[in-house]
């Protein structure tokens, strides 16, 4: 991991805060099939035998292929569609700062900031 100065940081989070949230519209796109359950990546854990419970899907308006690689190695549910691409949050009810964004940047920038970091970051 390398050390991360306040202006990557926020390079950053600039990066990964440029999202629009489309979860009413893939839980019905894959309920009426659609989309294949078939397609999402990292839904179901094969070495724990769990699937994995996405709360929200959201679509990254700065990411390209190699950003979706990098969650997909990491274990982060992503859909892969003719439609669109969309990334599985897993955390339920907490702030994109606290958990979504910190745990998105160290997968994207090998880095590891917390949610400390991102708070300190927006108070200077």
């Amino acid at each position: 991991m390398k050390a991360l100065s306040p202006k990557y940081l926020s390079h950053y989070y600039k990066y990964v805060s440029s999202h629009i949230n489309q979860t009413m519209l893939v839980d019905e796109l894959l309920k009426k099939y659609i989309i294949p359950y078939d397609d999402i990546q990292w839904i179901y854990n094969e070495e724990t035998e769990e699937y994995t419970e996405v709360y929200q899907w959201l679509i990254f308006n700065n990411f390209d292929s190699q950003d979706y690689s990098k969650l997909i190695a990491n274990n982060i549910p992503v859909i892969q569609s003719e439609y669109e691409t969309w990334v599985g949050i897993t955390s339920f009810w907490s702030h994109y700062d606290l958990y979504v964004y910190p745990q998105i940047i160290n997968v994207l920038f090998d880095t590891d900031i917390s949610y400390e970091d991102i708070e300190n970051m927006q108070t200077s």
